[in-house]
């Protein structure tokens, strides 16, 4: 009797058909790193990745270790909202002075930056501060070229979320008093990225935030929207500006899909960029996106400007 092929697969075990596959890329995946072995998109080196079931299921971040370890600041404690140093009790002449009692913890004082922008989203998450390694492959992933860098910072980013947000280790703890949980509580519902005009997104033919974006939700596994927001008004570039001056460039530059935005009413949204510096575009975004119904607005970036050397 003859079984027909879709009937026969019908038959056998959910998990066989997986584990095919699974067995099948890991062979794939070891037959191009013979032949074309991959390098690091930072210093050229090549990456000895091991292949197993699990790490074939993650997307592949062409960042070595040694990378990443550059751009990871020693342990000091920052603000969960903004992600700028908050200053220590210990840090200031007139109160250190007197020594506090033994095991006493140290006193975090209130974040100064959030409480005169008066910020509207909750969270941010980001891999490092803008300088040194970190800033090269942000200004590289600009280019026409750096597509795939775009992704790789993405997926690392999507693994600094994943580590808050189940309380893994972290290397740059979060700690503040204007939140009243540290870290992530939940991954957010939808992820979606500072939109580009479309005149910038043509001279550059790569849109950097939105791969970014990609990589996040791909590490995450959330969806992405590309239509939640739009560019609307072509804004001069925000370093070239002051605080204020970046403030005054963001009004009116941006809109939300009203359509789009009816699907999320209700729901978390991850705000993806490359760099955050004073947060007024993440901020204007966030405030646009809560008056649509938006329950809470998080943000992630790739690297951190404005700390202090």
């Amino acid at each position: 009797m003859r079984i027909h092929g879709s009937t026969f697969l019908r038959t056998l075990p959910k998990n066989i058909g997986g584990r095919l596959m699974l067995s099948l890329g890991v062979v794939a995946q070891r037959a191009m790193d013979m032949l074309s072995p991959p390098v690091c998109l930072g210093c050229q080196r090549v990456l000895v990745r091991v292949a197993t079931p699990t790490r074939w299921r993650t997307p592949r971040l062409l960042i070595c270790s040694s990378c990443q370890s550059s751009w990871n600041r020693a342990a000091i404690s920052i603000c969960s909202r903004c992600a700028l140093p908050l200053p220590m009790m210990r840090d200031i002449p007139s109160v250190s002075e007197q020594s506090p009692p033994h095991g006493a913890s140290r006193i975090v004082l209130r974040c100064s930056f959030c409480a005169t922008m008066k910020l509207k989203f909750v969270q941010t998450t980001v891999l490092g501060e803008y300088r040194d390694m970190l800033q090269q492959l942000v200004l590289k992933s600009k280019q026409t070229t750096g597509s795939t860098l775009c992704f790789s910072l993405g997926g690392l980013l999507g693994e600094r979320i994943l580590q808050t947000s189940v309380g893994g280790p972290s290397t740059i703890p979060v700690e503040s008093d204007l939140v009243e949980e540290s870290g992530i509580q939940r991954i957010p519902d939808i992820v979606c990225s500072v939109p580009m005009h479309w005149r910038r997104r043509f001279k550059r033919k790569i849109n950097g935030p939105d791969i970014i974006a990609t990589g996040v939700a791909r590490v995450v596994a959330r969806p992405v929207s590309f239509k939640l927001l739009n560019c609307t008004r072509l804004s001069k570039k925000q370093g070239m500006l002051s605080r204020g001056q970046r403030q005054q460039n963001v009004k009116s530059s941006y809109a939300v899909n009203v359509d789009e935005a009816r699907r999320f009413i209700g729901k978390r949204v991850l705000l993806v960029d490359d760099v955050m510096t004073s947060g007024a575009t993440l901020n204007e975004l966030s405030r646009l996106l809560l008056r649509h119904g938006i329950e809470s607005v998080s943000v992630a970036v790739i690297a951190r400007g404005g700390y202090e050397t």
